[in-house]
């Protein structure tokens, strides 16, 4: 690539690729604040009636692309599909960024990542269509787009860029995109995000609500991770199980994707209606699981976080397009809560950080853009608990899911 024009494509399209992903954030939030405020959301009836409309939706959208399988649309699958040809066309593009947008809005058990990343993977293969002169340029394109969504999205620009990167070793049909570039992208594309973002969004985003937390020193920190980061692990174990099963299952059950687009918008929404803590990302909702288990004791906050990895699969698996970090996060402060339950004297926030570090990393597969991305959205609470957390969840992950996609 020549002259200043990769800069140039990092730093302009990262910044836009950055405001698209705020705008359709914002567009997620305003459609979940809409279906979601009402006293009566909580009703069973109405979360039933709702998520239910949701997944209708989603299939009549899945009809209208007339593309994929309805489990396609995980995190996992949007990266490895970033530089598979993409049908450029603006129908297209209108209809993943509805299908991702009623994915976030009508409550499913996910996070935004995976439809942000569809969103800007069509605009992605527009702007190539227009700028890229190589395969070079057009791989550039790609990865600037996802690494501006996702940094904009996790407020990690480091994390995001390194979980690009480690996605596309091994690619070689074009020149691999430098990891300076990559990183750049994402300053670019987070300036983009909070630009657009400070108007559109709430302001405290990405950081997670977090208890206080008296900081331990660092061998007693160490020690008090040990137990909650080998849960978490074992979570995320079962986390991967789930999802590789249930697209499985709902294969025996019918091969037609709207049809299992339905199936489990059907079973999600009872899940749902019977407990309403697994709506949404989980992201926002940390706070309400851990008053939760005032109420629910022990055994409630551990059906809380298997409910939501539960949850969690059958959305993935039946078309609610979405990432698995944040709602592991919730999992994790559920099960942080129920350990502090049977042992008082373990911090709860070293706990939740520790835990959530272990199945984010069984999860995805990827600890050091994990690393990277519980740094910042965490802040500086339990350093580290993070590490203890990653390195367990490194281990856990080679030894119970090997080397094979976790998805």
């Amino acid at each position: 690539m020549k002259s200043q024009k990769p800069l140039f494509i990092a730093l302009a399209y990262g910044f836009a690729a950055g405001a698209i992903a705020a705008l359709v954030l914002a567009l997620m939030l305003s459609v979940q604040h809409w279906l979601w405020s009402g006293s009566h959301a909580d009703s069973p009836a109405y979360i039933f009636a709702i998520i239910l409309l949701g997944g209708g939706l989603l299939a009549l959208l899945q009809h209208l692309r007339h593309g994929g399988a309805a489990s396609d649309g995980d995190l996992d699958g949007q990266l490895a599909a970033l530089h598979a040809p993409v049908a450029c066309k603006r129908r297209d593009t209108l209809l993943l960024a509805l299908s991702a947008i009623v994915a976030v809005g009508f409550g499913g058990a996910i996070g935004p990542e995976a439809g942000l990343l569809a969103v800007v993977a069509e605009c992605s293969a527009i702007v190539a269509l227009a700028l890229a002169r190589s395969q070079s340029e057009q791989r550039l394109i790609n990865d600037t787009g996802a690494v501006a969504a996702l940094s904009g999205l996790y407020g990690a620009p480091p994390g995001a860029a390194v979980l690009v990167d480690e996605n596309s070793r091994g690619h070689h049909d074009a020149e691999e995109t430098p990891l300076a570039l990559k990183l750049l992208a994402g300053v670019s594309g987070f300036a983009g995000f909070l630009l657009l973002g400070n108007w559109l969004l709430p302001g405290d985003f990405q950081q997670l609500p977090l208890p206080d937390y008296a900081a331990l020193e660092a061998r007693h920190e160490l020690l008090h991770a040990l137990l909650p980061a080998l849960a978490g692990a074992l979570l995320g174990v079962l986390f991967v199980h789930l999802h590789r099963q249930m697209p499985k299952l709902f294969d025996k059950i019918t091969r037609h994707p709207t049809r299992q687009i339905l199936l489990a918008s059907l079973l999600f929404a009872a899940l749902a209606a019977a407990f309403p803590l697994l709506r949404f990302s989980g992201h926002h909702e940390l706070e309400h699981a851990l008053a939760h288990g005032v109420h629910a004791g022990v055994w409630g906050l551990l059906a809380l976080a298997v409910g939501k990895l539960l949850a969690m699969a059958i959305c993935l698996a039946g078309g609610w397009r979405g990432g698995e970090f944040f709602p592991a996060l919730f999992a994790a402060a559920a099960l942080a809560a129920a350990m502090q339950s049977l042992l008082p004297e373990l911090p709860l926030t070293l706990a939740i950080l520790a835990a959530g570090s272990a199945i984010a990393t069984v999860c995805m597969g990827k600890p050091a853009a994990v690393l990277l991305i519980m740094l910042l959205i965490a802040g500086h609470a339990a350093p580290v608990a993070l590490f203890v957390g990653i390195a367990i969840g490194h281990v856990v992950r080679q030894l119970c899911v090997g080397t094979r996609a976790g998805h």
